[in-house]
């Protein structure tokens, strides 16, 4: 078997996989519904619904038909872009997915900025002298920071910037297609919230693998060298150690689609999550089905393009995988 058709084959298995994991998240996501004690249709409607607005509801929902035709009719709609439409507001769940899914990416990749920019020095500053001062200090902090919850960073963050020194808005949104700096002013706090969270997480993650790194054979052959600090932990260091980040920060672009819930509510970004909690409070079925086969397309593409990273960042993989 040549390289190319092994290759092949594996990418064709990934993508069967891939397939199956999103039918059985489709089924799943379609048979909510049915979990609900009682009639979910006099659950969202009320007891003073009347039979016509029940079996409206119910054929909305797909309830009038058995689960397996429900899918297979989803499936063939949302391969021609038609999600169904908002049992709350009517609208085209399609649409308010593509007026949604912009904002929580951008706040999304802020966090991420936010928390490589701090992670990356602390963990290689961490990991040259383990059991330092600075490593002891940034170990605990980490420790500490990580048993504070978001919502309670983002209520200190909102009484610090928006109450107190009155800098930046407390909630709201400003698309940066209509005010670019008044976009970036609402992004601030719901960015830091979420990034500095993960900052902890990544700064954890890098310095574990990084002190695996140093203990290299090749590192020490690099000191022995002459190589300086900062081109020893750049050049050499970094980038097989970042992996394990590579992988925290991809899948994060996929479960940031329907987990930043709490961030966006707080904050009143008009994210998918927000859009997320809004239709489950309000029973808005089409608009919850359709966020979690959004999520998980995002996590399965995520997975795609972070396994095709990791053969750019060490091409050792991809020669072992011959």
């Amino acid at each position: 078997m040549t390289p190319r058709t092994s290759t092949a084959l594996r990418h064709g298995g990934r993508l069967g996989r891939a397939a199956a994991v999103l039918l059985l998240v489709t089924v799943a996501a379609l048979y909510l519904p049915h979990l609900m004690p009682g009639s979910p249709a006099v659950a969202a409607l009320g007891p003073t619904a009347t039979p016509e607005q029940i079996s409206a509801y119910e054929a909305g929902l797909g309830l009038d038909r058995n689960l397996f035709a429900a899918t297979w009719q989803w499936i063939a709609d949302a391969l021609h872009g038609d999600l169904g439409h908002s049992l709350s507001t009517g609208a085209a769940v399609t649409t308010e997915l593509a007026d949604r899914i912009p904002v929580t990416l951008e706040l999304f990749l802020a966090a991420q900025l936010v928390a490589l920019a701090l992670a990356v020095p602390v963990a290689l500053l961490s990991a040259w002298r383990p059991g330092g001062t600075f490593d002891r200090i940034a170990t605990a902090g980490t420790f500490g920071w990580l048993a504070v919850p978001g919502f309670a960073l983002g209520l200190l963050l909102i009484w610090l910037a928006a109450v107190q020194l009155r800098i930046l808005p407390a909630t709201g949104w400003t698309p940066f297609t209509e005010d670019p700096a008044e976009n970036l002013r609402h992004l601030v706090l719901p960015a830091l919230t979420l990034g500095l969270t993960e900052a902890a997480v990544f700064t954890r993650t890098l310095r574990g693998q990084l002190l695996d790194t140093l203990d290299q054979p090749y590192i020490a052959a690099a000191r022995s060298r002459g190589m300086g600090t900062t081109r020893l932990l750049l050049r050499r260091a970094l980038r097989p150690s970042s992996l394990p980040l590579v992988t925290l920060v991809g899948i994060g672009i996929g479960t940031s689609l329907g987990g930043s819930v709490l961030v966006e509510s707080l904050f009143a970004v008009p994210g998918v999550g927000s859009l997320a909690a809004g239709a489950i409070s309000g029973r808005d079925f089409p608009v919850v089905q359709a966020v979690v086969v959004v999520s998980a397309v995002g996590v399965v593409a995520a997975t795609f393009a972070v396994d095709l990273l990791y053969r750019t960042i060490d091409p050792r993989i991809a020669h072992e995988h011959r």
